[in-house]
Parts: C-alpha cells; sequence; structure tokens
C-alpha cells in the first residue's frame, strides 16, 4: 500500500478498478486545486478479488484514521471486463453508497486503460481486455485536450478481426492491455508485419493508482444505480441449456432464475 497524509475532515474519493486481472483501489482527498492521492492498494488475484475488495478499502480507511461515512464520492469501472469482478465491484461500492450517501460514478474500462499512453505517444492507441475463447475488448484512442480522445467505439472481437480494425488506425499505433498480453503471440506476428504497430511493455496492462484516481475526478456523479457494461453475453448466458441441464432445470426455469439474478431494481 502505498499512502499520503490526510487532513482532520477530508472530503474523500474511493476509485475502483475490479474489471481485470490487477484489483486496485485508490482514495483520494478533495480539494479546491484537485486531487490529492492519500493511499492506494493492488493485488493481482484473478477470479478472487472479492476477498481483498472490503478488507482493503477497510484497511486503507484505517490506516489513515478515515470512516466510511467520510468518502463522498466513490467510482468504479463498469466494464468492459470481468463479469465476476465488475459484479463484485459494483456491488460492493453501490452497498456502500446506500450507507453512506456518497455520489457514484462509472468508470469505462478501455479509456481507463489508454488514457496515460494516449497522452505519451503520438498517433493511436488500441486498449485491449482480454475476452475468453480467442476474442478481446477493443476501442482506439488518440492524445485530446486534457484526456484520451476515441477513435471508434468499443467492441468485442475475435482475434481474426484484429487486423481489419488495426488497419483502420493512424499510425503509429501502439497496443497495450491484458488482451494484448494473452494474446502475445498473436500481437507479435501482426506487428512484425506492420511496422507501424508497437506493442507496449506488461507495466501498461493496468493504469497506475494515480491514473485511475485522477480519471475518476474527472468522471460525472451522481445517485446511481450504476449498471455494468458487458459488451457480450456472460458464459452462463451462451451456455445456459447445458448449465441448466447439469441442475435438472430446463432452459426456461433457468432463465428465470438468470433474470432475477440480473434485476439491478
Amino acid at each position: 500500500m502505498t499512502c499520503a497524509d490526510s487532513s482532520s475532515d477530508p472530503g474523500l474519493l474511493l476509485a475502483l478498478n475490479g474489471a481485470d486481472e490487477r484489483l486496485q483501489m485508490a482514495l483520494g482527498r478533495m480539494e479546491a486545486g484537485g486531487l490529492t492521492l492519500l493511499a492506494a492498494q493492488e493485488w493481482t488475484v484473478p477470479g478472487c478479488a472479492v476477498r481483498f475488495l472490503a478488507p482493503g478499502i477497510r484497511q486503507m480507511l484505517d490506516g489513515l484514521g478515515l470512516e466510511a461515512g467520510q468518502v463522498r464520492r466513490m467510482a468504479c469501472v463498469v466494464g468492459p471486463g470481468s463479469f465476476t469482478g465488475l459484479r463484485m465491484s459494483l456491488a460492493l461500492v453501490q452497498g456502500l453508497a446506500a450507507a453512506t450517501g456518497a455520489e457514484l460514478a462509472g468508470l469505462q474500462h478501455l479509456e481507463l486503460l489508454a488514457g496515460e499512453a494516449a497522452q505519451l505517444t503520438q498517433g493511436a492507441v488500441a486498449a485491449l481486455v482480454w475476452s475468453r475463447r480467442g476474442h478481446v475488448y477493443a476501442q482506439a484512442f488518440q492524445r485530446g485536450e486534457n484526456q484520451a480522445t476515441a477513435l471508434g467505439l468499443m467492441q468485442a472481437l475475435p482475434l481474426e478481426a484484429m487486423p481489419e480494425f488495426l488497419a483502420a488506425l493512424p499510425r503509429p499505433a501502439s497496443l497495450l492491455g491484458g488482451g494484448l498480453r494473452r494474446n502475445l503471440a498473436f500481437f507479435q506476428e501482426l506487428a512484425g508485419r506492420d511496422p507501424g504497430l508497437f506493442l507496449l511493455p506488461a507495466a501498461w496492462d493496468a493504469p497506475r493508482p494515480a491514473a485511475l484516481l485522477a480519471h475518476a475526478g474527472r468522471a460525472a456523479f451522481g445517485p446511481g444505480p450504476l449498471e455494468p457494461l458487458y459488451l457480450r453475453a456472460s458464459d452462463a448466458e451462451e451456455n445456459l441449456t447445458d448449465f441448466a441441464a447439469r441442475r435438472g432445470l430446463n432452459a426456461a426455469e433457468a432463465q428465470a432464475i438468470l433474470d432475477r439474478g440480473s434485476r439491478t431494481a
């Protein structure tokens, strides 16, 4: 955990990213001149983020002698990314907000991931997030006046569609994210044929905590609720008939259970 001095009565902003393998949280103090990073924690815990979510927040607050009620704004990555990580992190911040009255904001994962690189590089930056089964979530950005500017819509794409996606981007084009790392040999082959493609190192696979907090500071806050951004159906939905049969259910019964679990109101 990294931390800095806290004030006696800060207005706090909590930012949370549970959309990928690296669970991230950052706590900052809101001030007239901007945000001051107070503490941040990160864990690479694919599939196990729920064990670290609430304890991690509690540890940051306790370490600074602060209470959850002092967190006036909470921002959470809504997707696209891990279905379980998104559900768990969104449920936690909405539960905390219901208890404390904090305002909420949703953050888009691909914009967050590309933000710093787009400001530091020429041309385009393609953020790639792993989406299982030979797919990635993809969106391209370029440098904007104050933050990255999208060059197109976010998409869930099979790897075989990536050459066409990348061919449409201005050069040079830099690639980053877990979708790149999980399919590195595939993208190395593409870059070997295209001198305008650059594969950024693993340090760019997740945003820095300070960048997560800064991105949250620019978000639009309100009473919520926050809706997850999935882009594609979950494995449970795509294989519903098979899953249902293993549990002695027909497809209609399983769909009704899935609908109840997905309901937000």
